[in-house]
């Protein structure tokens, strides 16, 4: 059965994703029932990156993933998920009831790759922690040249 949403689109671009505690960054999903909770002065465990890898385009249904690492200890992770491994140790989380992306898990790094697109109000640009600092598997885009000005490093694999 196909379950209807309340949609997002309506509301006020504006308007911060989610209310956030003073001195944290939260992120959630499209229904609000998942939710990120990060230390506002985070500091990522893994930079901040777009990925172009077959993988993150396929999970996040996108030309890319724009996503930072964080140490799990780091990161408060609340509301009900779905997991599929997608490597070995690496799991992925999508809001149960929504299908959000909400982040990829590495267990033997202990890091969770959180979307940038969880914390970003509508039309700004996303929270300092998530602002790419590269691209991975630049090899594999599917967009083209259109990076080709941004002034990041671009790696056709994983960087050294």
């Amino acid at each position: 059965a196909i379950r209807s949403l309340t949609s997002r689109c309506a509301e006020d671009p504006a308007a911060p994703a989610t209310e956030a505690p003073e001195g944290k960054l939260v992120g959630r999903c499209s229904c609000g029932d998942v939710r990120l909770v990060l230390d506002a002065d985070a500091t990522p465990s893994h930079a901040p990156a777009y990925c172009h890898c077959n993988t993150c385009r396929a999970f996040h249904g996108s030309a890319f993933a724009m996503e930072a690492g964080f140490k799990l200890d780091r990161c408060e992770i609340s509301g009900l998920t779905t997991r599929h491994e997608t490597s070995p140790g690496f799991e992925r989380l999508r809001c149960a009831t929504c299908g959000t992306p909400c982040g990829g898990i590495h267990k033997k790094l202990g890091v969770i790759f959180a979307p940038a697109a969880l914390f970003a109000a509508p039309g700004r640009a996303p929270p300092t922690p998530f602002r790419p600092t590269m691209h991975l598997f630049y090899s594999r885009r599917i967009v083209g040249d259109a990076f080709d000005g941004d002034g990041l490093a671009k790696h056709g694999e994983l960087p050294p």
